[in-house]
């Protein structure tokens, strides 16, 4: 095994809110520091609210962690507490049920450090194999999404010392990224293709759309705020799907389960008050297999 370097001062802070996730938290930190130098980054995991042991499996799998405790179930609350445990620039945001490698955070904070970018995201790959020929056809629809072209700041994204600046602190907002992202505009923000990161679909319809529900419940909430954007939402975004998938006759099958996904997803955020109930979190724990120390 080749020796890892040490590095002085760390390279980035990595901050990684965590809500009950003691079934995947030790995945999401070995990931990260098997290739990582020893010091490179200053990782802090805040278990907010946390009924579980989340706490006790991060400190298992990642010791030069530091694990640090909220008792508000909040995910904003917790980003914004490790922000204020983070030592140093840039700052790198990550979800605990996501795993990446050292050497992806790497390519990610490259565009950083040249000063090409005040903010960067990677790209999301969607691991599929176990969820039910449902999802999978969804997913297959939803990776043409215009959105993914600037890449997805959904559970991982990073910001310089300059972009951190601008945002100051996370407002209580469904979708933290998403907003975090309209506070940049295109040429401020980099889609690193050569940072890849895996989630893990829900295994089962009924779990997509809670997590769909949840993102919509999000964007519409931020639409509400005013709170600008730049890229084709909405119909819009519906129809450069349309367009890309009208070339590609094998997802032809396909459009047909992600058109009625999506309409019942919006039927459900306009007929249920969970719309409007800004306490209720819609959480997809099929993807949450559970991982032994």
């Amino acid at each position: 095994m080749p020796r890892r370097e040490r590095h002085s001062t760390p390279r980035a802070s990595i901050i990684i809110p965590a809500h009950n996730e003691s079934a995947v938290i030790a995945r999401c930190l070995r990931t990260l520091s098997a290739g990582a130098d020893a010091c490179e980054f200053e990782i802090i995991v805040v278990c907010n609210g946390c009924r579980d042991d989340t706490a006790v499996r991060a400190h298992d799998a990642a010791p030069e962690a530091h694990v640090i405790a909220s008792e508000i179930a909040s995910k904003t609350h917790a980003l914004n507490f490790g922000d204020d445990a983070a030592t140093a620039y840039p700052r790198i945001y990550l979800d605990a049920d996501l795993t990446v490698s050292a050497q992806d955070l790497r390519e990610l904070l490259r565009p950083i450090e040249k000063g090409e970018a005040m903010a960067a995201a990677g790209r999301m790959v969607i691991d599929d194999n176990a969820s039910s020929y449902f999802v999978r056809a969804f997913y297959r629809v939803w990776r043409l999404n215009p959105y993914l072209d600037q890449g997805k700041f959904g559970g991982l994204f990073a910001l310089s010392a300059a972009g951190h600046a601008r945002l100051g602190r996370f407002p209580d907002v469904t979708s933290d990224d998403e907003y975090v992202r309209r506070l940049f505009t295109r040429r401020e923000r980099a889609r690193v293709e050569a940072c890849q990161f895996t989630a893990r679909a829900p295994l089962r319809l009924a779990d997509l759309i809670k997590i769909r529900q949840r993102s919509l419940r999000g964007t519409n909430e931020l639409a509400r705020q005013r709170y600008k954007i730049d890229e084709p939402t909405g119909a819009s975004s519906l129809l450069y799907i349309l367009r890309r998938v009208a070339v590609r006759p094998r997802l032809w099958p396909d459009l047909p389960i992600f058109i009625a996904t999506s309409l019942w997803v919006r039927f459900r955020a306009r007929t249920t008050r969970i719309f409007f109930d800004t306490r209720t979190w819609e959480r997809d724990d099929s993807s949450r297999i559970v991982v032994t120390r």
